[in-house]
């Protein structure tokens, strides 16, 4: 996102505020947006914090979702973009290792700020432009420094999910984290096994894009998260057993991981980190991709082929990865090369198995016609058979005749 695109949406994000604050309540724009603005980084969600309940910030709006009322979020829709808007709240008790048992709203921001994770994101930016920071989180910024808000202990035993987040941070910004709340990182690590295993991936995945995932994994093995998570709990070694650079979602990961180590599955990383069927197929192509390479020693038109086109620039990663290759030249080669097909997929081939049966109706159903389609499909690929109906018959027929 440019810098103007940038500026426009925190204007209009501002806009909101200022409505607010002329009915008479207190707003702010609050979290990883005003984190992001400080470092200079692309923007993304952009929240609001007021002194307004819920019920008061849908007389203010006309356009108003009641996402969350019981904890004082409501969505309001504004220039065509959805903004949270979050009453001044407290919290206490935790038991769930998430969600509070007790929610209050209250009137002052800095008790607002008071709940939140990391100094870096507990500070407030109102409609003049000013600073609500009592958590000193803009220093910490400049610092280059994660560090909890009040007692680290406090607010990992709360979520420890936090724990997660702040070397997903690490991976993200290059920051370090600061040394009492890696010292309680390191003391309460175990109760990331308390923490649901989607909530967990999501961040794990985050961590894998992050530029500086070198870095994340040097503290990931110092807090021994490893034996916290999935798979990696039983092959403690296996998180830092290889030279890695960042990847962008977990099926590449997993075809990553599955490629380099023979005994591991797509289907057990899939089934212990409760992922979708979607992610599995993608880390099953894959893995395909990286096996037809590895048995013919090249990226060729079949691996091209098989792949399907949405997982190139994935593959070229993965690659890239593996082989200490280049993405960008892998991924222009399989571009190349998909460019160049003949065909892209079975049904552009101009033969097919009411064909082959019309050739020799005397014969059985059976294994044999996608045996022989598939070869049909493999030389037509790779052009050693033209894409013509009466030449594929007479291919068949005369040289590869169904035994």
């Amino acid at each position: 996102m440019k810098m103007e695109e940038q500026d426009l949406k925190l204007d209009q994000a501002m806009e909101i505020v200022n409505t607010i604050e002329r009915h008479g309540h207190r707003a702010y724009i609050v979290g990883g947006s005003v984190r992001d603005k400080l470092i200079g980084r692309e923007i993304g969600d952009i929240d609001i914090a007021s002194s307004a309940t819920p019920a008061e910030i849908m007389k203010i709006f006309t356009k108003v979702i009641p996402i969350g009322i019981e904890h004082g979020t409501v969505m309001v829709r504004h220039h065509g973009e959805s903004y949270e808007v979050t009453t001044f709240r407290v919290e206490d008790n935790y038991r769930d290792y998430r969600h509070p048992d007790h929610v209050a709203f209250v009137k002052d921001v800095k008790m607002d700020l008071a709940r939140r994770d990391f100094t870096m994101n507990a500070i407030a930016l109102d409609q003049a432009g000013n600073l609500e920071d009592p958590f000193g989180g803009r220093s910490d910024i400049i610092k280059k420094e994660i560090k909890a808000v009040g007692s680290p202990m406090e607010r990992f035993q709360e979520d420890p999910l936090r724990m997660m987040r702040a070397i997903r941070f690490v991976s993200q910004l290059g920051f370090t984290i600061e040394s009492s709340t890696m010292d309680a990182m390191k003391a309460h690590i175990h109760l990331l096994k308390k923490i649901a295993v989607e909530r967990v991936a999501i961040e794990f995945e985050k961590m894998f894009r992050g530029p500086y995932l070198d870095k994340a994994l040097e503290i990931s093995e110092a807090v021994n998260i490893s034996e916290m998570l999935p798979v990696f709990d039983e092959q403690p070694s296996l998180l830092l057993k290889y030279k890695l650079s960042p990847l962008e979602n977990f099926a590449e990961l997993i075809s990553y991981y599955t490629f380099q180590e023979t005994d591991l599955s797509v289907k057990r990383w899939v089934r212990e980190w409760k992922l979708s069927n979607k992610t599995a197929n993608k880390a099953e192509a894959l893995l395909n991709a990286l096996q037809l390479y590895l048995k013919s020693g090249e990226i060729d038109a079949w691996l091209v082929y098989n792949l399907p086109e949405t997982l190139y620039q994935s593959f070229a990663r993965v690659t890239g990865l593996i082989y200490q290759m280049e993405a960008e030249e892998v991924y222009r080669r399989v571009s190349d090369l998909h460019n160049a097909l003949p065909v892209k997929n079975r049904k552009e081939i101009d033969f097919d198995g009411k064909a082959l049966t019309e050739i020799y109706p005397a014969r059985q159903k059976g294994p044999w016609i996608g045996n022989l389609l598939n070869e049909v499909e493999r030389a037509v690929v790779f052009r050693d058979l033209k894409n013509e109906y009466n030449e594929i018959k007479e291919w068949v027929v005369k040289w590869h005749p169904p035994v």
